[in-house]
């Protein structure tokens, strides 16, 4: 198994907290930093395409600016994001 430092967003000010500690522990660690959004996904049994297009484009903008907020004063330090459409809880134990 990879070492990583990982930490869940939901766009929150808790959460973008929750990543800054997390940047300073992959930092200090010298390990990568991986951002996940979870959608429980389907989150409705009949969403319209547009929805979730919109729903898509919120969460990768989510992680795309939570990303490059953190990266910015982690040199050497990689961070990646991911959205997932799954439970959270199954996420949580997923590796």
């Amino acid at each position: 198994m990879t070492a990583q430092v990982t930490v869940g967003l939901d766009g929150s000010e808790e959460s973008l907290a929750a990543a800054a500690w997390a940047a300073t522990e992959a930092v200090l660690r010298e390990v990568p930093l991986r951002l996940v959004h979870v959608e429980e996904w389907p989150n409705t049994p009949e969403l319209p395409a547009p929805h979730t297009r919109t729903l898509a484009e919120r969460a990768e903008g989510l992680l795309r600016d939570a990303a490059a907020e953190v990266a910015r004063g982690m040199r050497r330090t990689r961070v990646t994001g991911r959205v997932r459409h799954r439970s959270p809880s199954a996420v949580a134990g997923a590796r």
